[in-house]
């Protein structure tokens, strides 16, 4: 099974950094997040957006440091790092990676990777409160285990979907493995699970097609001739 290693070896091949929060001691779990939240930046690219790191504070860096518990957006603990994405024509977006999120029941979630309005985003830093889900572009629940991911985990990411409406729609669970119960489950209920989501393997192209559909979507409202 794919470590840390490997993982870490993708996401500095990938990412244009000088540096990088993750090491080989951190938790395979939270570097799997940090390989998600690549995978959403290239979707991104690939979409045609202009994409750039920042911090919390809004200063461009190619010092990455990512979260590694859920946190709040405006949080400056660390210079926590987002990227901005920006379509011509279109509201910039941020993809961020473990941030809470107010539900429809107005309890927080939290969200292993997150695209949302840049607006909303730096709304939310000047008056520390949590992202609305009605601008939220797309979410990503990212688990990583050492086994067959256990029913619970799809369980526990249709309640998630429920309480986050509209963008819960549009999220999808990300494991490294897979389980055919929990395929079963969220079949039922529509819910989008990409299974074996690591380097190399087929369910990369397609977990990035879905973060593209999602871009897609929110780049039509504004540019309805938008192609790509």
């Amino acid at each position: 099974m794919t470590g840390v290693t490997a993982l870490l070896d993708e996401l500095q091949r990938t990412l244009p950094a000088d540096s990088m929060s993750y090491t080989a001691k951190s938790e395979p779990w939270d570097v799997y997040e940090g390989y998600v939240f690549t995978l959403a930046v290239h979707a991104a690219a690939a979409a045609g957006a202009h994409v750039e790191f920042r911090t919390v504070k809004g200063s461009r860096t190619s010092d990455l440091i990512f979260r590694t518990s859920p946190g709040n957006i405006w949080s400056t603990r660390r210079e926590y790092t987002h990227a901005l994405v920006s379509f011509p024509g279109a509201p910039e977006l941020e993809i961020h990676i473990g941030v809470k999120v107010e539900g429809l029941s107005r309890v927080a979630h939290e969200c292993d990777v997150l695209i949302l309005w840049a607006a909303e985003a730096e709304y939310c830093r000047r008056n520390l409160c949590l992202p609305r889900t009605k601008f939220c572009v797309a979410a990503a629940e990212c688990k990583f285990y050492a086994s067959s991911p256990p029913l619970g985990t799809a369980r526990g990411f249709e309640g998630l979907c429920v309480d986050l409406g509209k963008v819960g729609k549009k999220a999808v669970l990300v494991t490294n493995g897979q389980n055919p119960s929990s395929v079963r489950y969220l079949k039922k209920r529509r819910r989008v699970w990409e299974q074996n989501v690591l380097p190399g393997t087929a369910q990369v192209k397609a977990l990035k097609e879905k973060f593209r559909d999602a871009l897609r979507d929110h780049i039509v409202e504004f540019v309805p001739d938008y192609d790509v």
